[in-house]
């Protein structure tokens, strides 16, 4: 997921944008909303987005005061600014600070789109020249290994992405484009595979109830774990331990 944060002092223009966001695109955690520069600046140091929505004129700190300070401590975050005000100088002095695009009230929805995908093409394109760039001791055939021998020890806990990332000393996004580069699936369904082909050696080769399966493989919540079982067995585990008995 993408972080995104939007900065108006206008609270019906943030509610507006962010139901644009959320209808076009799924991919995007929009969290970190502020009303006037110095929150924006505050909520960039906590939530640390991808992209910033900023407008220009804001009470105690501009728009452009802000994108000033937070390029200084995330200088890859895109930032797009958005205002009333279609002076030229205005857009060159975004471009002096890293701004990456430049849209007028009231935002039109396709410009808003596109303003999005350019910025999101922007940091895949980054990403990718980070990962080919990484020195080999950072990314490398062990680093998977060891995010590979960790998770096989740990899969019956909640483990998350964040905690794997820092065993092996990575940034959560990278070790996750990475995982799926080396591995051909997401840190989610290697995790989610682990567990089932568990769960199943289980259903069929103990006396063990669901409930206790589903526990020792890692799922707390029985109907989850059914549900996922469900969605990549295509039947239930009831079914399947039956199926399996059927035919032995």
């Amino acid at each position: 997921m993408y972080k995104l944060m939007i900065v108006d002092d206008e609270p019906l223009e943030r509610k507006s944008l962010r139901i644009l966001l959320q209808r076009e695109f799924f991919n995007i955690d929009i969290k970190g909303d502020s009303k006037n520069g110095e929150e924006a600046i505050l909520n960039a140091k906590i939530n640390k987005p991808d992209i910033i929505l900023m407008d220009i004129k804001m009470p105690e700190k501009t728009g452009l005061d802000a994108q000033k300070e937070i390029i200084s401590f995330l200088p890859n975050t895109k930032t797009i600014i958005i205002t009333a005000y279609g002076e030229f100088d205005y857009a060159q002095t975004a471009i002096k600070y890293g701004v990456i695009d430049y849209l007028l009230k009231p935002v039109r929805p396709s410009n808003l789109k596109a303003s999005i995908n350019k910025a999101l093409k922007s940091i895949d394109n980054f990403d990718s020249r980070k990962i080919a760039n990484l020195k080999s001791k950072e990314i490398s055939e062990n680093t998977i290994k060891a995010a590979i021998k960790y998770i096989d020890n740990n899969y019956t806990q909640d483990i998350k992405l964040n905690t794997v990332a820092n065993f092996v000393h990575l940034n959560p996004q990278y070790l996750s484009r990475y995982f799926k580069q080396k591995m051909g699936v997401t840190f989610t369904q290697y995790i989610t595979n682990l567990r089932l082909e568990n769960a199943k050696k289980l259903l069929v080769n103990t006396d063990k109830s669901i409930t206790q399966i589903a526990m020792e493989v890692g799922y707390t919540d029985i109907a989850y774990f059914s549900k996922v079982f469900f969605k990549n067995e295509n039947k239930s585990p009831y079914k399947f331990k039956m199926s399996y008995c059927n035919n032995a």
